[in-house]
């Protein structure tokens, strides 16, 4: 007969056990929210402005429209000669050319948009997203842009920028 000192050991460890498996599987959904998360953001920064987000929703999951990849969407944009895509600089923006393709993006999306968003449209990396947010707050106060709520700016005098 085990005693019971030895019954308790064993239930912890299996105890211990589910726990570890549930921690790596909330560990795995948190992950997978986090893309979920971060892919949402994306198409919205895509969508236009005012578009319903669920428009597609009446179409089935089965059948789901396909997305472009970003090689053929450059293909197609060169075979159009698209002017608003442009290949991406080869380095960082100088201070006045940010500035008026920022001024520029921020006048043709007529909506806020986040810096994270900002900093990508113009052609700069990542890395460039505090530098991207030091001009912006150098445009709001030149009062050329606004900032509502935080971190997202728009065109002073827009739609939704709700400047006064």
């Amino acid at each position: 007969m085990t005693s019971l000192f030895d019954r308790l050991d064993e239930e912890e460890a299996t105890i211990r056990g589910e726990l570890e498996t549930l921690r790596e599987k909330i560990a795995a959904a948190e992950e997978r929210l986090a893309r979920l998360t971060i892919t949402r953001d994306t198409l919205r920064s895509l969508a236009p402005y005012g578009a319903d987000h669920d428009a597609d929703a009446s179409a089935s999951k089965d059948h789901l429209p396909s997305l472009a990849t970003s090689d053929e969407v450059a293909r197609a944009d060169r075979a159009a000669g698209d002017p608003k895509r442009q290949e991406p600089p080869s380095g960082p923006l100088d201070l006045e050319t940010a500035r008026k393709q920022m001024l520029t993006l921020l006048e043709s999306a007529g909506r806020p948009m986040r810096v994270n968003d900002i900093t990508a449209e113009i052609g700069e990396p990542s890395s460039r997203t505090e530098t991207s947010r030091s001009r912006l707050k150098r445009l709001v106060a030149e009062r050329l842009v606004i900032e509502n709520p935080t971190g997202w700016f728009a065109i002073a005098g827009t739609p939704g920028s709700d400047d006064a």
